[in-house]
């Protein structure tokens, strides 16, 4: 497992000297990169990529949203954990839109759903807020929130804070979880420590996971 960590972190510092290679004056990232993270914690290593892009012109409705995290545990008597989602999107507006997709879990089969969702994005600040439903028998609420920040001047490294937040629940709360990073932006590339606090089940059983991080977009 630290081998593989080891690994990952190693590609994301290639990722990321050839982005700067390639654009040695970027200071923020666009909006349609892809963030890749890794982080590290005492209790689990956390792997996320998310892909939200434009399909078609430029003056297109449509758009296509992935999230895949998997959270690899140390201790060999606990499963590891994953969560993927799509959803094709159209644009209601310039900040809604509404969606079909798919979630994948463990001991789950992949489940339809639909969602909603409201984003703001501008040089210093992106708020994306989603909303969403499977739909069985069961039934499923979900709701998704990211928050991120950095600074927008001349200097080479800027403060950066990002807040994502995730709760799921039917006629009694499944599973929560909140994920805060603090760290430094370098052009596409972060780091600094992290933190990730996890509740489980009707009494919230939490467990925490803190570390530091990785992240760039590609």
């Amino acid at each position: 497992m630290k081998n593989l960590s080891t690994l990952l972190i190693l590609i994301l510092f290639s990722f990321a000297k050839l982005k700067a290679q390639n654009d040695s004056t970027q200071t923020q990232c666009p909006q349609s990169s892809v963030p890749v993270e890794v982080m590290v914690g005492n209790e689990f290593s956390s792997y996320q990529v998310v892909v939200n892009k434009q399909i078609g012109g430029a003056d297109s409705k449509f758009s296509f949203y992935s999230m895949v995290n998997y959270d690899m545990m140390y201790d060999t008597n606990t499963p590891n954990n994953y969560y993927i989602q799509s959803i094709f999107f159209y644009s209601l507006s310039k900040r809604f839109g509404a969606g079909l997709g798919a979630n994948s879990k463990p001991y789950y089969v992949t489940m339809p759903l639909i969602a909603l969702s409201y984003s703001i994005y501008t040089e210093s600040i992106g708020l994306y807020i989603q909303p969403s439903y499977e739909i069985h028998k069961d039934g499923l609420f979900e709701l998704y929130t990211l928050f991120n920040w950095t600074n927008n001047n001349d200097k080479k490294l800027q403060p950066y804070l990002k807040i994502e937040a995730y709760t799921s629940f039917s006629s009694e709360h499944s599973y929560t979880y909140l994920n805060c990073r603090l760290g430094l932006q370098y052009k596409i590339f972060r780091f600094g420590p992290a933190l990730n606090v996890g509740y489980y089940g009707t009494d919230f059983e939490s467990m925490t996971n803190w570390g530091g991080f990785i992240n760039i977009s590609i």
